[in-house]
């Protein structure tokens, strides 16, 4: 058994002191015998920092002042890692609530994180509404809406805490036999049991989550700013109100006339153009692909 101990110690008046343990099993490993990968466990310190940090700074618009400090005591035949976590009570409580390493994880629609990673397992997550002021949020997977806190919406959505979670629980016990995680709090009761079949569960973000993808055609008046004889690839077309964007063309008929020469282009020339531009929304950036389906003089 591998485990990682974390603490909360209260330095100032302040700030609140919770404890609670993180722990790795699995039959005929390392850890069987209290040995760990240290790239796994430098990865789950690393994971641990970022999930707390980043949870801390989304259920507090970003108000939040969390430390988390580790240490690495020498004690033979375990292998531990007490981590000191600093914040105001109210922080502490709330943060690790909503993770699932503590209780009441009640208070929150939707269960903790855990809990709710464990619901959606691998879906593609396709949408997040929040109405208005609502403390609650509407996540819509493959398999329907589910309703949940709209903090913990902001969590399940957060590629940071996705892969914080993913470095935590899945990377140290992938391929190991009868794998279990434990969070046991601080009363030396389990606070959260993870079993084999649930470890995959907690993967990186699927591809594709929250990507929104919306297709508009419009008819433009516009001249080619740049064209490309060889590929349907690198041409730009230039509207009247001055704007300038790269296209790819479709139209096999105007390509052929191109191709036998047939088509000369002057730069005064214009054309209407019929577009078809197709808007890829993602949670980190959008992109937008647009395709000239049909030119007529």
């Amino acid at each position: 058994m591998a485990v990682a101990k974390v603490v909360r110690r209260a330095e100032d008046e302040n700030l609140s002191e919770k404890k609670f343990t993180i722990s790795y099993d699995a039959k005929e490993s390392s850890l069987s015998d209290h040995e760990i990968s240290a790239k796994d466990l430098g990865e789950a310190i690393l994971g641990m920092h970022n999930l707390i940090e980043e949870t801390a700074s989304i259920i507090s618009n970003g108000s939040a002042d969390v430390t988390l400090k580790v240490t690495t005591p020498a004690k033979e035949g375990s292998v531990e890692v007490v981590f000191a976590l600093l914040a105001d009570p109210a922080t502490a409580l709330k943060v690790l609530s909503i993770l699932g390493f503590a209780t009441p994880a009640a208070a929150f629609v939707g269960g903790s994180l855990v809990e709710l990673v464990q619901q959606i397992k691998g879906k593609k997550i396709t949408s997040v509404t929040i109405e208005g002021d609502s403390a609650t949020a509407e996540v819509m997977t493959n398999d329907g809406p589910i309703k949940a806190d709209k903090n913990l919406a902001k969590l399940i959505t957060s590629t940071k805490i996705r892969d914080a979670l993913h470095k935590i629980i899945q990377a140290p016990l992938t391929g190991k036999k009868d794998a279990q995680f434990k969070v046991i709090g601080g009363a030396e009761l389990p606070v959260v049991s993870i079993k084999q079949d649930a470890i995959d569960d907690f993967s990186r973000l699927p591809k594709g989550t929250l990507e929104e993808i919306s297709v508009e055609t419009e008819v433009v008046r516009a001249s080619f700013a740049q064209i490309n004889f060889e590929s349907s690839k690198g041409w730009r077309i230039r509207k009247h109100d001055g704007s300038e964007f790269a296209v790819t063309v479709k139209d096999q008929a105007f390509l052929e006339k191109v191709n036998k020469n047939q088509k000369t282009f002057q730069k005064e020339d214009s054309y209407n153009i019929t577009i078809e531009t197709t808007t890829t929304s993602r949670p980190t950036r959008a992109t937008i692909d647009r395709v000239i389906v049909k030119v007529q003089d």
